[in-house]
């Protein structure tokens, strides 16, 4: 993978292109993880019991949603690191003020992997306090066979250019 040319470099909202597009990463679920996973937090038979899976609507074991969605948050913040070059405060940028249409469309099942993407697709007229702009971006999760089976948009905050003058 190449080094992107503008993920978050520059930090300022005015300069955070909409359509700039990235993939985070991907990630390969084992059945020991998506069985761990559930037992911690989503305790149902379909994501903790194989045999219990399999009567089930999915037929098999499948990771849960909510495991789908941890993993999403370890790459992008994984990503961020490597990548937000320059950046000495970290705080100044992306945090989450909102999500929305979150969907999981297709099981995750043991030995699948999937790629995780993110685009910037709007930068609503909002300013908070002055101080902040608010950048949507659209993230998706696509599996081994090019599915698409997670997808969901959040809102976060980008620090504005300081006014000078």
């Amino acid at each position: 993978m190449t080094e992107p040319q503008h993920f978050f470099r520059t930090r300022w909202f005015e300069d955070i292109p909409v359509g700039e597009f990235h993939v985070f990463g991907n990630h390969t679920f084992g059945e020991k993880e998506i069985i761990d996973f559930a037992r911690t937090y989503a305790p149902h038979g379909m994501h903790t019991n194989a045999d219990i899976a399999r009567e089930g609507l999915h037929k098999g074991l499948v990771a849960s949603g909510w495991h789908i969605s941890a993993v999403w948050m370890r790459l992008m913040v994984s990503y961020m690191e490597r990548y937000a070059t320059g950046v000495k405060d970290s705080r100044r940028n992306g945090v989450g003020v909102g999500f929305r249409h979150m969907k999981w469309l297709k099981p995750v099942r043991p030995g699948h992997i999937l790629t995780y993407t993110y685009e910037i697709i709007e930068k609503p007229d909002k300013v908070i306090r002055n101080r902040w702009g608010i950048i949507r971006s659209r993230n998706e999760a696509y599996n081994q066979y090019g599915e698409l089976v997670f997808t969901f948009e959040i809102d976060i905050l980008a620090e504005r250019r300081p006014v000078t003058g």
